[in-house]
């Protein structure tokens, strides 16, 4: 154990001589106080902290917000076949305790700003219609069908970018808009035509794994596209990945 001594200094304040703290400076007159923490403590305070940090990192689950809409006055969806088989394949992967996956269903207009500032998703993906304006197809108050102009769902991601780093449209036609989302956010999925129900399924489904396999977003794009090759649908070049950004090389979700 290191000795210490104690020795009152000119000003009225003490010295603490040894390997923790030296103060010094007018400790009761409201002078400066100078503090100089060195040794052992501090070196335990540090690491803690920094041991928490990549426990907190690490414990982070990627949050998946599925938004759906289906309106009655078109053609009938399997959207709920769509987001069951995601949820089940994700199920299977080496980091499935790493995802969590929220859905929302019959979505309105008027529901978009505040779904995407509560729930906070890392990943966006929207499963239903797209017009051949590229415009994503939402619900009105009667359950009918709503275009979203282009320009407002792009300036919607870059006002609520901060979180989200991946946006999937898996709805006819839309790769116009994802090419305008993606001037926001670092990696975002369109489709270059209209695009059959078993074909958005399935590569949705191989999309999702490859994210719960630990692959890259470029990996398990191609993954998601071969997927529909498998299945001999003809649909493979349909999907479109478009990142102005970064390199899809490079953004891993989970590892």
């Amino acid at each position: 154990m290191t000795k210490l001594k104690n020795t009152p200094n000119q000003s009225g304040g003490v010295n603490i001589s040894g390997s923790t703290v030296h103060v010094k400076g007018d400790v009761v007159g409201g002078n400066k106080v100078t503090k100089n923490i060195s040794g052992a403590s501090l070196r335990s305070s540090r690491t803690e902290k920094d041991s928490q940090n990549r426990n907190s990192k690490s414990n982070k689950r990627i949050k998946i917000l599925f938004l759906a809409a289906n309106p009655g006055d078109m053609a009938q969806l399997k959207l709920d076949e769509e987001i069951h088989g995601i949820k089940q394949a994700l199920r299977q992967t080496k980091f499935r305790d790493k995802f969590d996956l929220k859905k929302e269903r019959a979505v309105q207009v008027n529901d978009l700003q505040p779904l995407l500032q509560r729930h906070e998703p890392d990943i966006v993906h929207f499963n239903g219609h797209g017009s051949k304006a590229s415009e994503i197809i939402l619900e009105d108050d009667a359950g009918n069908s709503q275009t979203i102009p282009a320009r407002a769902m792009s300036k919607l991601f870059e006002i609520l970018k901060k979180n989200i780093r991946c946006v999937v449209l898996n709805a006819c036609f839309s790769k116009r808009q994802a090419q305008a989302i993606a001037e926001h956010i670092d990696c975002v999925i369109g489709m270059s035509k209209a695009i059959g129900d078993e074909a958005a399924i399935n590569f949705a489904i191989a999309f999702y794994q490859a994210l719960g396999y630990g692959q890259d977003v470029k990996t398990a794009f191609e993954l998601g596209r071969n997927k529909i090759e498998l299945k001999d649908l003809n649909e493979q070049d349909t999907p479109k990945l478009i990142m102005k950004r970064k390199d899809p090389q490079e953004i891993v979700f989970v590892h």
